[in-house]
């Protein structure tokens, strides 16, 4: 027979291991950074009042239990009823207790478990919220986790035993939610094991998960309390108190998934499909069915896929497989090339993945937020992005400031003065000379912003082929071989800032730069032997901080005001030297024609007047008078003019005027002759 305390000292055992399992959660969070197990620890203290309300709820229940067995006793024993009426009534303080407890302890203890499961949930979904998701000593959690899972299974079916027997209901609430933590336990290691393998997302999963049934236990207990306060009582029936979760219960009480299953179909089809021969069979199998499954997946483990893209080192028990053909060729582990292979069950053999035919690429300049990853779109609505703007989003990280020298102070830098003489700006806090040794001669410094990638692959042999050495070296270092590449892109770009002029680099040397840095990353690969090589590398964007934008916006703005000026004032010079040579080649020719026009006339007016000369010297008189008539002619021009002789004999009329048809007379007086 059972003894009655079984149940205390299970309850007790189950506080106690509690609070261990509470305390190993809070020092493996801190040691290893996981989120996951601190979500753990938050679950692990409301634990602590199940088991504990359980310890005093059931002392109390079998102390009533006794008190009403002696209470029998004495009722069978007595020889008067009178006699012991006030004696029973004053052993009935257990009882009284007990009533006390259930009716007004037991909701009080509900009521703060679920505000205290809901407030944790809170808490831990609130912490999440923006966290840095960095994880160290994975493997310390997976063994803790583990541990914690086995002892805390024990248990948790040690007390879903018991709670099958009557008088032992209590502890099935405990059972639950000990079992419960052992579930999110055995999630938590297998989000280590995860982490190990290079899978990461794992533990946020789990994390968010555990916040999200603590709410939804947190829910249901309350839930379960104010169904409490309006379920009838029944006289000898155990009643289920509100802190019992019945979603938890299905841990500590698996069939009780089935009974309950077989009662809905029952009540459905109006007839015992409980009892049918398939349900029953299904019932039996339904364990031997999903151990099959689990083995089925198990077995897939041996099965080794290599995608067209990579290739697979094959660790046995942790050591790499070399065959003896590969070792004599000098490799340090056999490569397997695209294909499917197989290989033993995990965790006895795993396969290593390595990205050797697949080019990998590397920012300098943005500082990503740690599990941020780029967006899709850019930075903002336009695909044209000014200096004023972020060129990341806030959410995804900040850029990088890199010092350039300003050199608008040295004399050979005109270049970077304005058209009024502004210097560039300087970023705030550059270094500035102490007042006494000369504003001049004080250095000073600019804030640069850039954009640089780095396309990098693991390193080929002369005829193109993967070096296997140096996938293998990839691989087995690979977090320090990314994390050498970024610093050595950093120092590269850094060099490479704090030799070159700002300005210059905006607007004249950005491809030189850009060979340089090529140039430089490529060497300092090299050097270091990490068995990669660059395939490109470029700085495709260098701007100043957004803050200061709008100063060298203004710098720039008058470097192009004066190349404007300057260009204005070159196409007025070569206006004004071309209007000077047309006009002087006009001139020129102006001339050439007036003299060659003075020259041909003299020539004309000269033979006109050997002309007139000759027809002189033939008849003198006529020739005068022709001249004279002439000049009259044109000076009166339109007007009838009448020779008039000065003889007072005779009167001579010659009618000068032109004829409107010379010959016309003529010709009517030889029509009228001929009539």
């Amino acid at each position: 027979m059972v003894s009655p305390k079984k149940l205390e000292v299970t309850a007790l055992v189950g506080l106690v291991l509690q609070g261990v399992f509470a305390l190993a959660c809070f020092v493996l969070s801190r040691v290893s950074g996981s989120q996951a197990v601190g979500a753990e620890t938050w679950h692990m203290i409301p634990g602590l009042l199940v088991w504990f309300v359980v310890l005093v709820h059931g002392r109390q229940r079998r102390l009533a239990q006794q008190e009403a067995e002696e209470q029998q006793r004495l009722k069978e024993g007595r020889l008067s009823a009178e006699i012991f009426e006030q004696t029973e009534l004053d052993t009935s303080r257990a009882s009284a207790g007990l009533l006390v407890l259930e009716r007004y302890l037991v909701p009080v203890v509900s009521l703060v478990l679920s505000g205290g499961l809901l407030f944790f949930s809170y808490r831990i979904v609130r912490g999440l919220w923006g966290q840095t998701w960095k994880l160290q000593e994975s493997s310390i959690v997976a063994f803790g986790m583990v541990f914690i899972s086995f002892l805390g299974f024990l248990v948790g079916k040690y007390a879903a035993g018991l709670a099958q027997s009557s008088g032992f209901r209590l502890l099935r609430a405990a059972a639950g939610y000990i079992l419960g933590n052992v579930m999110a336990a055995i999630l938590i290691a297998v989000a280590m094991a995860m982490y190990y393998f290079g899978i990461p997302w794992g533990e946020k999963v789990v994390a968010y998960a555990i916040p999200t049934v603590m709410a939804l236990v947190g829910v249901e207990v309350l839930l379960n309390l104010v169904l409490d306060i309006y379920r009838p009582r029944v006289v000898g029936q155990e009643t289920r108190p509100p802190y019992d979760s019945r979603l938890l219960g299905l841990f500590a009480e698996p069939q009780g998934v089935f009974r309950t299953v077989a009662a809905t179909l029952d009540y459905q089809f109006g007839f015992k499909v409980s009892e049918t021969w398939f349900y029953r069979f299904m019932e039996r199998a339904i364990i031997p069915l999903l151990l099959v499954q689990l083995v089925s997946l198990w077995l897939l483990t041996c099965l080794v896929v290599v995608e067209q893209d990579e290739i697979v080192f094959l660790e046995t028990l942790g050591k790499p497989y070399l065959s003896g053909r590969d070792a004599a060729a000098g490799l340090k582990a056999t490569v397997f090339v695209p294909g499917i292979y197989l290989k033993a069950p995990w965790p006895f053999s795993v396969a290593r993945h390595v990205p050797a035919y697949r080019i990998l690429k590397l920012e300098v300049g943005k500082i990503r937020t740690e599990g941020a990853r780029p967006s899709q779109g850019p930075a903002l609505t336009s695909d044209v992005i000014l200096w004023r703007e972020p060129h990341i989003r806030r959410e995804e990280g900040y850029e990088a400031s890199f010092l350039v020298p300003s050199t608008a102070r040295s004399p050979g830098t005109q270049a970077a003065q304005g058209a009024e003489g502004l210097p560039a700006p300087s970023a705030e806090g550059s270094t500035a000379g102490a007042e006494g040794r000369g504003a001049e001669s004080a250095p000073s410094v600019n804030l640069a912003r850039l954009d640089a990638r780095v396309y990098y692959r693991v390193k080929r042999t002369p005829d193109g082929e993967v070096d296997q050495n140096a996938a293998f070296d990839f691989h087995y270092r690979q977090s320090d071989i990314q994390q050498h590449v970024e610093r050595l892109a950093y120092r590269a770009v850094c060099r490479i800032a704090a030799s070159q002029d700002f300005l210059k680099w905006v607007a004249q040397e950005r491809g030189q730069v850009t060979n340089r840095f090529r140039a430089m990353l490529t060497e300092a690969i090299e050097g270091a032997d990490l068995g990669l090589e660059v395939v490109d590398a470029a700085i495709v964007a260098v701007h100043p901080p957004s803050e200061m934008s709008g100063a060298y916006e203004g710098v720039v703005g008058a470097l192009e005001q004066k190349e404007s000026l300057v260009y204005e004032g070159q196409q007025a010079s070569i206006r004004t030297v071309q209007q000077a040579e047309a006009l002087s080649e006009e001139l020129v020719r102006g001339s050439s024609g007036y003299g060659y026009g003075q020259q041909t006339l003299a020539k004309a007016e000269a033979q006109e007047f050997a002309v007139r000369l000759q027809a002189y010297e033939k008849e003198p008189r006529v020739y005068v008078y022709r001249t004279y008539f002439d000049t009259i002619e044109r000076a009166l021009p339109g007007q009838r003019v009448f020779v008039v002789p000065v003889t007072p004999r005779e009167v001579q009329i010659l009618d000068l005027e032109e004829k409107l048809r010379p010959g016309i007379m003529e010709g009517l007086g030889a029509l009228e002759g001929g009539s």
